[in-house]
């Protein structure tokens, strides 16, 4: 019986699979570095290094800003 292997035998085209298997870690690693700015600029909001404000400023060039609610509470 033959062995079944993802790609035959000298092959080093990428399948599908593969190339989408590395965008999954790419964007894996890019979410914890949002999670590490998101981590960072609450610290320095919480000691005081920084304004509501600026907070908000800093987070806009991160995507995370997507997952809070920069709004002025009512």
């Amino acid at each position: 019986m033959t062995e079944i292997t993802p790609h035959p035998t000298g092959c080093n085209t990428p399948t599908r699979i593969d190339y989408l298997l590395q965008e999954l870690r790419c964007a894996s690693m890019r979410a914890r570095l949002c999670a590490g700015d998101i981590d960072a600029v609450g610290m320095a909001l919480k000691v005081g290094l920084v304004t509501p404000e600026e907070a908000i400023e800093m987070l806009e060039d991160c995507p995370a800003l997507q997952f809070i609610q920069p709004e002025t509470p009512a």
